[in-house]
This record gives structure tokens, sequence and C-alpha cells, in this order.
């Protein structure tokens, strides 16, 4: 996950609050990826600005060596491009932390990644995790932790 509050960002997710009425005041400003470890960034932010992702997953790792502050229900996610242009901004309804090797079709579903296929899903996040986890000097294991975050769009412009 790469991403920075600009004045770009914050103006956007003003522009947010102020169409949908929303109260809070903090916010997540991210891609869903980094472009370090795969060419889908922008791919992947338009999946989601469209509606059509509904959901994503991390190692719970990222979140630690990237000093990233974990997203909680209920809080409000301004997804960027790998340019770090605001695509649109989602709530989070719901996270689970399972063992990559316990997440099943029906949250490659909520992803909506390629094909929509479980085969598609696992694939592309073994291949990514795995390459995160080389570069951060870690063991990649198929039982490690990862946050499964299930969102809904709230705002695109």
């Amino acid at each position: 996950m790469i991403g920075k509050k600009t004045g770009n960002v914050d103006a956007f997710w003003q522009r947010a609050r102020k169409a949908k009425a929303i109260a809070a005041t903090a916010y997540h400003a991210r891609t869903f990826a980094e472009p370090t470890f795969t060419t889908k960034v922008d791919y992947i932010s338009g999946l989601a600005a469209a509606g059509i992702k509904r959901g994503t997953c991390h190692l719970a790792l990222d979140f630690e060596v990237n000093q990233v502050a974990e997203r909680k229900v209920g809080d409000h996610w301004v997804v960027l491009d790998s340019r770090n242009t605001p695509l649109c901004v989602v709530r989070v309804s719901r996270i689970d932390v399972k063992p990559f090797n316990a997440i099943g079709e029906d949250f490659s579903a909520v992803e909506n990644e390629g094909d929509g296929s479980f085969k598609y899903w696992h694939d592309g996040h073994f291949g990514y995790f795995k390459r995160q986890c080389e570069a951060w000097g870690r063991e990649w294991r198929e039982d490690l932790p990862c946050v499964c975050e299930y969102f809904e769009v709230v705002y695109k412009e």
C-alpha cells in the first residue's frame, strides 16, 4: 500500500464529507497494492472505483512493515491510484483476519479481480505476498495471517 495525504487528496476527502454528510474527520489514503510488487495497482483501484471490487486482502505484516495504521470497521479510505490521484472513498464494513490458506471462494468473489475465480485470486495473491515477504526478509508461509477487508463505495466524482 502506498499513498500520501496531499492537498489534492484532502480536498477530495472534504468534498466527499460534504456531499455525503460524513461526520468523520479521520481517513486513510492508500492504494490497494505497491507498484514494487505488481503492475496492476491502477487496474485494482479502478475496479474498486467502478464498484466491482468490494474487498481487499493484505498480509497482516504489511501494516507492520510499512507502518500503516490498520483500518477498522466504519473507517473511510480514499482510494488512490499509483500517481496518488484520489478515485473514490470507501467505507470499511467488515474485517476478517485469517491465514492465507483458509481464505476461500467466498472472499475471492468479493475481491472480484480478473475473471473472478478463486484460482485467479489465489495465484495472484500467492505471488504478490511471496514477493513481499522476500523483499522484507521474511519467510513466506501459507498460514501467515491476512487481513480481509470488505468495503462499499460511498463517494466518487
